[in-house]
């Protein structure tokens, strides 16, 4: 459900945006990104927006265990890729979001919905 609102709402606002997600029908799975020389390894982003030469990513996180390493990872590739990470979070798992950001050094922007 979150998935399909974030998706609608750039759908609504952008007609030149490339969207991929592996959790809704109808659109192209993104690739696999991971670590150089680590085949094999590696996450997918929930949502992956493309547009005017800036790549977005977009991960939703329900739970409180946090994947650490796949923000870093997406993080890195998206400010490559002159982009941004969009963490995509519950409003009551804010605090602890922004806090493991923090700790870790992740350059990421918080979305939260209640």
């Amino acid at each position: 459900m979150v998935v399909k609102a974030i998706i609608e709402k750039v759908e609504n606002e952008s007609d030149d945006a490339q969207i991929k997600t592996p959790l809704l029908a109808g659109y192209d799975k993104p690739d696999r990104i991971g670590f150089k020389g680590k085949s094999g390894e590696g996450y997918v982003p929930d949502i992956v927006l493309s547009r005017h030469d800036r790549t977005e990513f977009y991960c939703v996180e329900l739970d409180e265990d946090l994947p650490v390493n796949k923000w870093r990872l997406f993080s890195l590739y998206t400010m490559k890729e002159n982009g941004s990470l969009n963490i995509v979070a519950p409003e009551d798992n804010l605090s602890h979001v922004r806090e493991v950001l923090n700790e870790n050094n992740i350059n990421a922007r918080i979305l939260y919905f209640s």
